[in-house]
């Protein structure tokens, strides 16, 4: 008999999964585990993108680990020449990695680009649309930087994020979401809605807890 995961059971796991996150991280005895489990969340925070994406076809695949590609390569020549981002380097958060980049970055890139263009349906073929979504991926990193570095995900020198940083984020997610469009990939997901929503409540509420003291109790 095959298996098959309902997108309710998906969404109920995901909305979980963040919440239970965010205690995680706010309570100081327990936050080492749950920074240790940042790699198995964004591993199967892709998997369940992936599993629920239609159309599913060559195409797709093929533009999905470009993606991925393109979002570790780019992390990986800043890490390693700084033309890109500016001066930082990651920490062991995010597991294994290659040439001082974690593999698993990649999948960040795939899972925030693929959010976006998957909600930015009706736009997705106008001009603006790689504009629109560029916008919304620094809006994003904005968020998540604070927390990035508070938990140790990646550090900053001087631990000053530099404005080339989004500059840089904007500039490669355009051409990522122009290449979505040219290729006019068709991206339909009945839990990115949901899953980019908790993303987005994840990172907002430990950007402001970790502005307070709870977050050194």
């Amino acid at each position: 008999m095959k298996l098959q995961l309902n997108d309710r059971v998906a969404k109920i796991i995901v909305v979980v999964w963040y919440l239970v996150g965010i205690a995680g991280f706010l309570i100081q005895p327990i936050r080492p585990l749950f920074q240790g489990l940042t790699p198995f969340g964004m591993i199967v925070a892709a998997i369940l993108l992936l599993y629920f994406h239609e159309p599913k076809n060559l195409k797709s695949w093929l533009v999905f680990a470009g993606i991925a590609v393109v979002g570790f390569l780019a992390e990986l020549i800043g890490v390693n020449t700084q033309t890109l981002f500016g001066f930082y380097k990651y920490g062991d958060l995010l597991g294994f990695k290659l040439w001082n980049t974690p593999l698993i970055i990649g999948l960040n890139w795939l899972v925030l680009i693929y959010c976006i263009a998957s909600l930015a349906k009706n736009i997705r073929n106008t001009w603006y649309f790689p504009l629109i979504g560029a916008s919304v991926m620094v809006i994003f990193d904005w968020l998540m930087e604070p927390v990035a570095t508070n938990t140790g995900m990646w550090i900053w020198a001087n631990d000053t994020i530099p404005l080339k940083n989004y500059t840089d984020w904007f500039l490669i997610s355009g051409f990522l979401f122009l290449m979505i469009r040219i290729l006019k990939v068709e991206m339909n997901n009945r839990i990115a809605g949901v899953l980019f929503a908790m993303q987005l409540v994840f990172f907002m509420a430990l950007n402001l807890l970790t502005r307070t003291p709870l977050w050194n109790l």
